[in-house]
Formats: structure tokens, sequence, C-alpha cells
């Protein structure tokens, strides 16, 4: 092998190194940049009325997250790790109000690879314009940053003590990217 050759191919290797050194730690389109993360919020509300009878109301009383769009900010119990590789931020909370109860509760979880499952919620991936596609009680949703789905659903629930009208609101909202750095560990006292 003659020298030009030699030092054709060394440039060939030096520019596929510094091709491929360029491409590690890029994300694929559409999940949020590094230092960022998604968030998904899925709150469950439960209504009651009281029709009849005399219902003892149950309550629960757990707030482990607060987010707020406007300053950017998630504060809660952070049981997860906050690094380059997290993609998003998913909570999830349940409120009881009226003759149905009171109170609520709710988790985060964090997600470092997509498709991410929790219960039956599935967030599939996102587009190169940030919409978030998942799939919940067996349909396909697609969410864009800002947007909400949700279901309202009626019915009665009769116990031997009381008979209730029951609403469920169940919301999805994805609020879109947000810094990692307005993510707050706090806890419980």
């Amino acid at each position: 092998m003659n020298a030009s050759a030699a030092a054709c191919g060394a440039v060939i290797v030096l520019l596929l190194l510094a091709v491929s050194a360029g491409c590690t730690g890029q994300r694929p389109e559409g999940l949020p940049p590094s230092g960022q993360y998604a968030f998904l919020d899925h709150q469950v509300i439960y209504t009651g009325t009281l029709v009849n009878g005399t219902c003892p109301a149950p309550a629960i009383n757990v707030s482990p997250y607060i987010f707020d769009a406007d300053t950017k900010t998630l504060a809660g119990i952070v049981p997860f790790e906050i690094n380059d590789t997290l993609h998003l931020v998913y909570g999830e909370s349940t409120t009881l109000s009226g003759a149905y109860g009171r109170g609520g509760y709710g988790e985060l979880s964090g997600a470092y690879a997509l498709p991410y499952t929790s219960g039956n919620l599935t967030v599939s991936g996102f587009t190169k314009d940030g919409t978030m596609y998942l799939s919940y009680n067996n349909r396909t949703i697609a969410l864009a940053p800002g947007m909400q789905w949700m279901d309202v659903s009626s019915d009665t629930e009769t116990t031997r003590a009381c008979t209730v009208n029951r609403t469920v609101a169940d919301i999805i909202t994805y609020y879109g990217n947000y810094p990692q750095s307005g993510i707050a560990r706090t806890r419980l006292v």
C-alpha cells in the first residue's frame, strides 16, 4: 500500500469518527432536548351527588406534586433520577369530591425510554413538531403541547346505605417541554 492510499484511509477513518462522535448524545427528533423533559398529567376526578340514604364519604389526602406551567416548575415527591436520559415525567392523580368523598392522591414517575407504560396508558412517541402519541383504554390519542383530552361519564352507584349519582372526569394533559432545573424534590412531613 502506498503512502497516499494510507493517508486517504486515515482521513476516511478520522471523518467517520468525527461524524459518529457528532451523533452520540443526540435524541431522536420530537423528544425533548437534553436538559428538558416532557410533562404529561393524568387526572381522574370523581364527583358525587347524594340521591338518598347516608353515605360515609371516604377521604384521601396525599398530594405529592404541584405543577406550575407559568413558572415552569414541578415540585413534589420525585422517586426517579433527573438526568440527561430523562424524556418524560408522568403525573397521575385521583381526586374525590361531593358525596363521593374528599381529597386526592397522586404520584410522579419518570421515563427514560419509549414506549412508556403506566397501567392502561402507553406513551408511544413524539413527532418532529412535538406532538405526543399515546394509547389509553384502547384509544389512540395525539396531543400537541398544551392540549388536553377529556372523557366524562356518569352513572348511579347504589350500596346498602345510599345511592349516589357519580360523575367521572378523566383528563389527560400534555403540557409540553420544561427545563429539568425546574424540578424540585420535596417530601411529606
